[in-house]
C-alpha cells in the first residue's frame, strides 16, 4: 500500500502514533523534590500582572488613577486646620486686624474674613427703619459683605443720647463682629462705589463732607463712619455727656485726632451731595431736640476726658430678633442711666435756662470742639 505525503491517515498516525507504541512507553519515576522557594516580589508587580490580565492597552492611565486616589484618601485623612473665633468683648489693647477673625458658621460670605455690625441709634423712627433695613441689607449683600443690623432703641424717659447708644451697640455686638458702622437710620447709600471695607489703618468716613447731603465742613465725621474694635476702644468710645442733639460727632473727632488716627474718606466718585445718599429725614415733621439747659451749652463745647465706653451705665430691657423684608435685625431696648450730678441736662422737663459761663474760664481753650461753620458754605438747609 502506498501513501501520499498529504494523506489524512498518514497525518493521523504521525500525530498520535500507534496504540502499541504508546503502551510500551515506560512510566516516569517520581522523585522527591526540595520545597519551592517563594521569592518576594514588589507590590507593583501585582498591579502590572492585573493590568495584563485585563488586557489594558494603556496601563499608565490606571496607574495614574490609583495614584490620584491615594492622594485623595491621604488628604481627607489629615486633620482640618482650626480657625480662630472672634472674641469682640476683648479687654486688652491688642487685636488682630487681618486674617480670618470669624468662624465660618457666622459668615454668609466665606470669602469675606470680617463681619460688620451696623449700629443704628434709634427712637421713634419706625418708618425710616422700614426703609433703611432692607435697603442697607441689599446694598451690602451686593458687595458680598458679612453684616448684621443692630437697632439700639432708647426706651427710657431721658433725652436722646446718640453717643451713649453707639457705645451700647459696640458692647452688645461684640460676640459677632470685628468692626462697626456708626450709621444714621435716615441716610441711605445710593452709589455702589461706596464700599464698606474693613478699616484696618484707621476710621473710614463713608458719608464724607463732599458727599453728605447736608453737612460739608472739613471735620464732619457723622452720618456713616466705619471703625474697627481696637481703635474704638483706644479712644474709649464716645462721650456720654451729649444728651439731646448735636456735637457728639465733633467731640469724637477730637478723640481720634488726639489718638493720631487719621480719618480716610472715599475719593474719585462720580456722584456728589445730591445723588450719593438719600436723606429721608424731614426736620419739619421730626423736630430735633436742640434744647440747652443747666450748663450744658458750656460743658458740651469742650473735649470730654471723663466719660466714655469705660463709664457707660445701662441695662438691656429686651432683645428681639426680627426680619424686615428679608433683612435680619436685632433690636435692643436700652435703658440709659444718668448721673444728674454730672449731666443734669439729661432731663430738661423743667423750665431751666442755661447757666451763665464761669468768668474765670478763658473764652478760648484748646479743648473747644465746636466747629466754626459758614452756614452758606458748610450747611444745606433742606437736608
Amino acid at each position: 500500500m502506498s501513501f501520499r505525503r498529504d494523506d489524512s491517515k498518514l497525518r493521523k498516525c504521525t500525530r498520535h502514533g500507534s496504540s502499541h507504541s504508546r503502551a510500551s512507553l515506560p512510566l516516569p519515576t517520581i522523585t522527591s523534590r526540595a520545597p519551592l522557594q517563594v521569592k518576594p516580589h514588589p507590590p507593583w508587580e501585582d498591579c502590572v500582572r492585573l493590568i495584563r490580565m485585563l488586557r489594558v492597552r494603556r496601563p499608565s492611565t490606571i496607574l495614574w488613577g490609583l495614584f490620584l486616589c491615594g492622594l485623595f484618601l491621604l488628604y481627607i485623612s489629615l486633620p482640618s486646620p482650626s480657625h480662630g473665633s472672634c472674641d469682640c468683648n476683648e479687654t486688652g489693647s491688642s487685636y488682630p486686624l487681618t486674617g480670618n477673625l470669624l468662624d465660618d458658621s457666622n459668615r454668609v460670605y466665606p470669602k469675606d474674613p470680617h463681619k460688620l455690625a451696623l449700629l443704628i441709634p434709634f427712637r421713634d423712627r419706625f418708618e425710616e427703619l422700614l426703609e433703611f433695613a432692607p435697603h442697607i441689607h441689599n446694598f451690602l449683600a451686593s458687595q458680598r459683605k458679612n453684616h448684621h443690623i443692630y437697632v439700639i432703641n432708647q426706651v427710657d424717659n431721658l433725652r436722646f443720647n446718640r453717643a451713649a447708644l453707639l457705645n451700647v451697640g459696640f458692647l452688645e455686638s461684640g460676640v459677632d463682629c470685628d468692626y462697626v458702622a456708626m450709621h444714621d437710620v435716615d441716610l441711605l447709600p445710593l452709589n455702589p462705589a461706596l464700599v464698606y471695607e474693613f478699616p484696618s489703618d484707621g476710621p473710614y468716613h463713608v458719608a464724607a463732607p463732599h458727599l453728605h447731603p447736608r453737612y460739608h465742613y472739613p471735620t464732619f465725621i457723622g452720618g456713616v463712619l466705619l471703625i474697627n474694635r481696637q481703635h474704638f476702644r483706644k479712644v474709649d468710645g464716645l462721650s456720654n455727656k451729649y444728651w439731646g442733639w448735636g456735637l457728639e460727632d465733633d467731640e469724637f473727632y477730637a478723640r481720634l485726632k488726639e489718638a493720631h488716627l487719621q480719618v480716610a474718606r472715599p475719593g474719585n466718585l462720580t456722584s456728589g451731595t445730591q445723588n450719593t445718599f438719600k436723606h429721608v429725614h424731614d426736620r419739619r415733621v421730626r423736630r430735633r431736640d436742640m434744647i440747652k439747659c443747666h450748663n450744658q451749652q458750656e460743658v458740651t463745647r469742650h473735649r470730654d476726658r471723663d466719660t466714655g465706653l469705660s463709664t457707660l451705665s445701662y441695662r438691656i430691657q429686651a432683645r428681639k430678633e426680627l426680619t424686615i423684608q428679608g433683612a435680619p435685625v436685632t433690636v435692643l431696648n436700652v435703658v440709659l442711666e444718668c448721673d444728674h450730678s454730672v449731666t443734669p441736662w439729661c432731663d430738661c422737663t423743667e423750665s431751666i435756662g442755661n447757666t451763665p459761663r464761669d468768668p474765670q474760664q478763658p473764652a478760648k481753650s484748646q479743648d473747644v470742639i465746636v466747629p466754626r461753620l459758614n452756614r452758606k458754605k458748610h450747611l444745606t438747609q433742606d437736608g
